[in-house]
């Protein structure tokens, strides 16, 4: 692994300084897996918990060193991050993050809307043995997490708390749906945390789902899973009062016409 190298003179910022950049180190690509997969998900994920926030520059010449990647796998997962708006491309001039596109988070949000109502029915009449102490295990460190505000460990288990409950009640095919579907979303969820109350809001929402789960009572679970799949329009609507920067410039209109109709 070359030894880590100052970015490009234009940006005055040592590399050992990005974030985004700083984690690569302690990363190794999987000879078994294709590059291009693994890079996208790297910086997808990267993306989505705004190590690499809206408007910062994806040093290309840099995650090479950092990876030991050749420009071409690199180049197809930007070309996919292009496709799901995560990324902007300009030729001649770079890449650099989007903006948070609200209609496409709320676009994610349609489809946890109806795939996720779906299996949280489902795992509640499925729910075994070795599930139960999966989430109880997932919740003890969402606890954890949130009593340290450690909100980037809070985030990945917000995420693999709703992924053992798609596994649970369908398979890892729908998550993998629900996921992919997700990215803007996963950014306004991921930039909600460190608001006063948020974790703990989330948690307690999770400790509800969870309790319908141990229950095996499937309109307890859905219900409180309705509840929280819902307050997403109303932290969208508070982020994007405080951080404007963020986001897309049609946000607030788009925001405004959003919501659950009445009876829906």
């Amino acid at each position: 692994m070359p030894r880590p190298r100052k970015q490009p003179a234009e940006t005055g910022i040592p590399a050992a300084e990005d974030p985004f950049l700083a984690s690569l180190g302690a990363l190794r690509l999987d000879p078994a897996i294709g590059k291009t997969a693994q890079i996208y998900t790297i910086i997808r994920n990267g993306i989505v918990q705004l190590k690499l926030p809206p408007g910062a520059a994806i040093n290309e010449r840099e995650i090479c060193a950092r990876l030991g990647i050749s420009r071409t796998p690199l180049r197809e997962a930007i070309l996919q991050l292009a496709a799901e708006n995560l990324v902007t491309v300009v030729p001649s001039s770079g890449t650099s993050v989007a903006p948070i596109h609200i209609q496409d988070a709320f676009d994610g949000q349609m489809v946890r809307d109806a795939l996720e109502m779906r299996v949280v029915r489902l795992a509640a009449s499925r729910m075994n043995l070795a599930f139960e102490r999966a989430l109880a295990a997932n919740m003890a460190a969402q606890r954890k997490a949130s009593a340290a505000r450690d909100f980037d460990e809070f985030y990945l288990l917000d995420e693999d708390f709703h992924r053992l409950i798609s596994e649970c009640g369908a398979s890892p095919t729908v998550w993998r749906i629900i996921n992919g579907a997700k990215a803007q979303l996963d950014r306004i969820r991921r930039l909600g945390f460190p608001r006063p109350h948020h974790a703990e809001t989330v948690l307690a929402e999770h400790q509800a789902i969870f309790d319908g789960l141990m229950r095996r009572d499937s309109e307890r679970a859905a219900a409180a899973m309705q509840t929280h799949l819902d307050r997403v329009f109303e932290t969208v609507r508070l982020l994007i009062a405080e951080r404007r920067d963020y986001f897309s410039p049609d946000a607030g209109e788009v925001a405004q016409r959003a919501g659950r109709p009445a009876g829906a």
